[in-house]
């Protein structure tokens, strides 16, 4: 009985995977250059490995197969994209606007907002913020961006021959005060005193709201 199962279990998922490569979707992704898999299993074995040796591969894809590659396993594809165009298109697309699984893990700590919502609700959101995000006036945050990223620059240059092993501290406090600089009207920069404290309580909290979803 159970080898009947078992036996049942394969099939039905043999005849899915089977769908799924060679249905409508599956023969759309073959045509997306990208490396040869396994039957069923894919590229999931060479997808094994350290951070930086999957950064590694997938650079070396993107300079093989530019703009465009994917790879896949099982019954999901993931595919890349490079070129300016693909991104236009993609982005001022309303219809197809259905987020991966890759944003799950998301929805416990950022519900459903903006970025991991979809549908009717992603719409009005989208309508909502969008004049916010006019290009005119973006245009008055120019030269906050250009003096903050000068900033960045000259606080790289002083390290001199040091090698930074973590940006995130250091891209995160410029983040911050471009930030605080378009949205709030503060300089954090002017307020040399109260920066360290500032930048500490935002830290804090963001910590303090990780580990509260986690």
């Amino acid at each position: 009985m159970f080898l009947a199962i078992l036996l049942s279990i394969i099939l039905i998922y043999f005849v899915y995977n089977f769908y799924v490569r060679y249905g409508p979707y599956g023969r759309l992704i073959s045509r997306v250059p990208g490396p040869s898999g396994f039957p069923i299993i894919g590229n999931i074995l060479i997808l094994q490995g350290s951070q930086e040796e999957l950064w590694k591969f997938f650079i070396s894809l993107h300079k093989r197969y530019y703009p465009n590659w994917k790879i896949w396993g099982f019954h999901t594809s993931l595919v890349s994209i490079s070129h300016p165009d693909d991104f236009e298109k993609i982005l001022n697309n309303t219809k197809h606007i259905t987020k991966s699984e890759a944003y799950d893990p998301l929805h416990p700590w950022l519900r459903e907002g903006l970025l991991t919502s979809g549908g009717s609700k992603w719409k009005l959101r989208r309508k909502i913020l969008t004049p916010t995000f006019h290009f005119n006036i973006l245009q008055h945050f120019i030269e906050s961006f250009i003096e903050e990223s000068e900033n960045m620059t000259k606080s790289l240059q002083n390290i001199g021959d040091a090698v930074v092993k973590d940006l995130t501290p250091f891209i995160s406090e410029h983040t911050l005060n471009t930030i605080c600089e378009t949205a709030m009207g503060i300089s954090l920069r002017r307020m040399k005193s109260f920066q360290k404290h500032y930048r500490n309580a935002v830290h804090k909290m963001g910590e303090l709201v990780v580990y509260r979803y986690l």
